[in-house]
């Protein structure tokens, strides 16, 4: 469990047993206490003190119960309208959460190639969901979630990028989700510097891929004609110098270089909060959501006032996973006809 997965008991679950044995011991102390110093509770309330110092002392476990109902997924049902969340959750898309500003440390980058943005999109491809954690406004870079979104743009995955944020003190509280070939226009328009950089990224790994390569062909140290511009200058970056092979993510790679060369050296880069999120992609960000700590009417009510293909499940606020429509309309499909069969 990554932080806190435990909502109501934030402890380990064995303990809530013992916190309950506890509980009931001091309580029961107390209770003698009290009636032998000031004969309180009298002999007619002795049962009713007694059936509310047991409960009172199994509120731990309950909680810890309650905690693993969340965890398997609750049933939502109205009017006979029913969707299983654990059911729903078995069908939740590949996520991961990446790492601040894509995983290049410090404040300004003076490296010229930065390799951890590699490493990062080469994960990052094999998921369906890219979470971005702006934190208080101050984690991410402009330049950065231009990187990441071009190159999920470009290669097809992840094939949605989630926002989560500290919205009213609750962190990783959801703020919305997107597709990346929606977003990646609305920031190019951004700064004049960011598309020119896409743009010479693009066509200086295009240079590169005309170059052959294999077993036959050994790593050349230059392209066999002219080139110019980021291709000349990094032609180191367009081949695996251990495995021989092309270099699959030197368009990001390149981009990643112009954008530090060119825009994060030159002045203070701009830096993503909440409402520079809405100001960047406001007509692109789906924000409904279908909350776990809703009623049954409310999560009802949100799924169908949904419009969207897919659909993000909060607990509280804060994110847990993706759904698609169809899943969820399945889910409710399928409890339909078998209660029509048991019927």
């Amino acid at each position: 469990m990554k932080e806190s997965d435990n909502y109501f008991w934030p402890y380990k679950r064995r303990t809530s047993i013992v916190s309950a044995i506890v509980i009931l011991l001091g309580l029961l102390t107390t209770v003698a206490i009290l009636k032998k110093t000031i004969n309180w509770p009298s002999e007619q309330s002795d049962t009713t003190i007694l059936i509310g110092v047991l409960i009172f002392s199994l509120l731990p476990v309950l909680l810890a119960l309650l905690d693993v109902f969340i965890e398997r997924g609750g049933v939502i049902e109205v009017k006979g309208v029913k969707i299983d969340l654990s059911q729903v959750s078995k069908g939740k898309m590949k996520d991961m959460p990446i790492p601040v500003n894509i995983d290049v440390r410090g404040s300004l980058v003076n490296d010229s190639r930065p390799i951890e943005i590699y490493d990062t999109l080469r994960k990052a491809t094999t998921c369906d969901v890219a979470i971005i954690d702006l934190k208080e406004g101050h984690a991410w870079w402009e330049t950065r979630l231009l990187v990441l979104l071009a190159g999920a743009e470009r290669l097809g995955k992840p094939e949605k990028v989630v926002f989560v944020g500290t919205k009213g003190g609750v962190k990783k509280c959801f703020l919305g989700w997107s597709h990346p070939y929606e977003l990646l226009p609305l920031l190019l328009n951004e700064h004049p510097q960011y598309a020119i950089s896409y743009q010479n990224a693009l066509a200086a790994s295009r240079q590169w891929a005309l170059v052959e390569s294999g077993p036959n062909y050994p790593i050349p140290a230059q392209a066999p004609f002219p080139q110019s511009g980021l291709a000349a200058d990094f032609s180191n970056m367009a081949f695996d110098y251990e495995t021989g092979k092309p270099n699959d993510l030197l368009a990001e790679q390149l981009l990643a270089t112009d954008l530090v060369n060119k825009v994060e050296n030159q002045e203070t880069p701009k830096k993503i909060s909440i409402t520079r999120l809405n100001e960047l992609f406001d007509a692109f960000l789906y924000t409904k959501s279908i909350d776990e700590s809703q009623s049954p009417e409310e999560q009802l009510n949100a799924f169908f006032n949904n419009g969207a293909d897919y659909m993000a499940i909060t607990n509280n606020e804060q994110y847990s996973t993706m759904v698609s429509r169809l899943t969820v309309l399945n889910t409710i499909l399928k409890t339909m006809v078998e209660q029509k069969q048991q019927a």
